[in-house]
């Protein structure tokens, strides 16, 4: 009868392997990089960057999303919301806003959840080099911490109306 090591034995090794793997793996991920509101500040408005809003747009627009978040977006940004990631001629809408492989691509939405799907998609979906891809994780949730930074439209819902638009 054949003898096999202990368990004891074996469990470490098969850790030890899926560990390199994985370690592995995560390296050859592509890496989006996570930006700030300072970035976002210093590189709207540059040529070859484009502010991307990911929301509805209905938020785009001055709708407050939620309660307590207002609606509006960051001046300088166009709207492409993440939905129509799902339309049939989504390249050509991407190219027809400047959502183009040549220009550095900054996301934003809410809270960093949808934006960070959407710069996703651009890179697995569409063959953006990660290094085009900006991620604002903050969004507008840490954009409105800082009471000097506007958001267009001038009349837009502050979050605390009583009727949100969805």
């Amino acid at each position: 009868m054949k003898r096999y090591p202990p368990l004891e034995i074996v469990a470490p090794i098969i850790f030890a392997l899926v560990f390199a793997v994985t370690l592995i793996y995560s390296r050859l991920e592509p890496h989006i990089e996570e930006v700030d509101m300072s970035y976002i500040k210093q590189f709207t408005g540059k040529s070859g960057y484009v502010l991307v809003d990911v929301r509805k747009e209905d938020s785009f627009d001055g709708f407050s999303p939620a309660p307590g978040l207002p609606g509006g977006h960051i001046p300088g940004a166009i709207s492409f919301p993440f939905s129509d990631l799902r339309v049939a001629a989504v390249s050509a809408a991407l190219a027809k806003v400047g959502i183009v492989k040549s220009n550095t691509i900054m996301l934003y939405c809410n809270s960093g959840t949808l934006s960070g799907r959407f710069a996703d998609a651009l890179v697995r979906r569409f063959n953006f080099s990660p290094s085009r891809v900006k991620h604002y994780r903050g969004s507008i949730r840490d954009w409105i911490t800082d009471q000097n930074n506007k958001l267009l439209p001038e009349d837009h819902e502050t979050g605390n109306e009583r009727q949100v638009h969805r």
